[in-house]
């Protein structure tokens, strides 16, 4: 909700939904997601996001809004998640077809983490990354530098070992 450049974004309307709802119903689609968490902050402001995930049925993770990585560290904690796919609520057009290819690929070849990103491979706005729980532990005991923390995997980029 604190987006700078459009505030409220993830509960813009978009043909009738909001974009988080589009998000949300797009990663459901995908056959190797076994769970949604939306993880969101602490302020005030995102208690519309919480209330839009009652509506939708999915679970939310409440952290900081400035340590972003240890709100994902928490938030797959809190559901046990040893692989965590990270998709970003304004990505309203992510297609579920893309999320499996990804997942299946880290599945076969059990890296770290797997994106679609870092060599550009797909149109922005159907970004995905995929890591091991121990990955993002690893960046979230390890990770220093604000930066490493206002995001969720710049320490992982930094450290492909």
């Amino acid at each position: 909700m604190g987006s700078t450049r459009l505030p409220g974004k993830a509960l813009v309307d978009i043909g009738g939904m909001s974009m988080l709802a589009r998000v949300v119903r797009r990663v459901q689609r995908a056959q190797t997601i076994d769970r949604v968490v939306v993880a969101t902050t602490i302020g005030a402001a995102d208690d519309a996001i919480v209330a839009e995930c009652a509506e939708l049925g999915v679970s939310v993770s409440r952290g900081s809004a400035e340590d972003v990585l240890d709100r994902y560290y928490q938030a797959a904690i809190t559901h046990q998640a040893q692989v965590i796919v990270r998709v970003t609520s304004d990505c309203p057009l992510i297609d579920s077809a893309v999320i499996d290819i990804v997942v299946q690929a880290f599945q076969q070849v059990r890296p770290a983490f797997a994106s679609n990103t870092l060599e550009r491979c797909y149109p922005r706005g159907l970004d995905l990354e995929v890591f091991s729980f121990a990955a993002l532990e690893q960046a979230w005991s390890k990770a220093t530098e604000p930066y490493q923390r206002t995001h969720v995997t710049p320490f992982i980029y930094q450290h492909p070992e």
